[in-house]
């Protein structure tokens, strides 16, 4: 997929992130200035920032977007963490009338801007990589959601999150699983770089128990590579049985299953096809599938059965 990150967005969004020529000039004391939780990323040499701008002054305004009447920063962390260390040595002064540049922005815009900032203008380790990954795939499916963005015939969102950052969607979907399955013991050993993505996305498939045993191996200076790590979980998936492996050895052919179950099995491979294609749902299709929902539960309350 050959495009700019600017392609992703209708002209609304790229309004707000596509520079800071438009932006207002506004000066604002440190305290106006909210940072927001998205910012997870490791900054350094701070100290040596703090003695410049005390020296100097601040070369560059901090960039702000102003979200439902709130100074939120969207470039400039850095500086804004010297000028902290700057107020907290009681150099209040150089806090106060800061030079900012300002614009009105949504929620989603204003997400958007900083995820460029972070992705554009920093060196990301492979862990920054995956946080960077979920962000992008939760903004732009806001974005879509508010039709900023409107996918291109075929593709998926972790296609345009792999275009915006430069990656596979396979290694995409590798940090993905990272993110969502693995445990903080896997996480921090990833993140200190002891775990590469290959081993880190093997480990996350294991139960939580051996994931914590492999990642304490890692912690004591085990080089555990990533294809020991695969066998492993190769070798617990075969002594695992599956609800419908027991199934079959109950059934001993289709043909002495019953007609309900016949007709439950249908049902039920209507609902997991569902999952797989649920991200091409419209609004009112989203609603129907809502109130036939609600249906269902009214039937089985009638039934006088427990909720689960």
């Amino acid at each position: 997929m050959g495009f700019n990150i600017m392609d992703l967005m209708n002209g609304a969004t790229r309004a707000a992130v596509e520079g800071v020529d438009n932006y207002e000039a506004i000066t604002l004391n440190l305290d106006e200035i909210k940072v927001t939780k998205h910012n997870r990323y490791s900054m350094d040499d701070l100290e040596e920032l703090a003695t410049s701008i005390l020296m100097d002054g601040l070369q560059e305004p901090l960039i702000i977007g102003r979200v439902n009447g709130e100074y939120l920063l969207s470039g400039g962390h850095r500086r804004r963490e010297a000028l902290v260390i700057l107020q907290n040595e009681g150099h209040t002064e150089i806090t106060q009338n800061i030079p900012c540049r300002f614009k009105d922005m949504t929620e989603t815009q204003f997400r958007l801007s900083l995820l460029i900032g972070n992705t554009f203008n920093r060196k990301m380790t492979d862990y920054d990589l995956m946080n960077q990954a979920a962000d992008w795939k939760e903004v732009l499916t806001q974005a879509r959601k508010e039709k900023l963005l409107v996918l291109e015939e075929g593709k998926r969102v972790r296609d345009y999150v792999a275009a915006v950052l430069g990656e596979k969607p396979t290694k995409i979907a590798q940090l993905e699983a990272i993110n969502n399955n693995a445990t903080e013991e896997v996480k921090e050993q990833f993140e200190k770089g002891n775990m590469k993505i290959t081993s880190a996305y093997e480990t996350s498939r294991l139960s939580e128990d051996a994931q914590k045993e492999v990642a304490a191996a890692v912690e004591a200076g085990a080089d555990i590579k990533s294809e020991e790590i695969k066998q492993m979980s190769e070798e617990k998936k075969k002594k695992r049985k599956t609800a419908e492996d027991i199934a079959k050895e109950q059934n001993v052919s289709d043909t002495d299953t019953s007609e309900e179950e016949k007709a439950n099995a249908k049902k039920l491979h209507a609902v997991k096809m569902l999952e797989k294609y649920y991200i091409y749902l419209s609004e009112e299709e989203t609603g129907i599938l809502e109130r036939m929902l609600e249906d269902c539960k009214r039937r089985k309350r009638e039934y006088a059965l427990e909720e689960d």
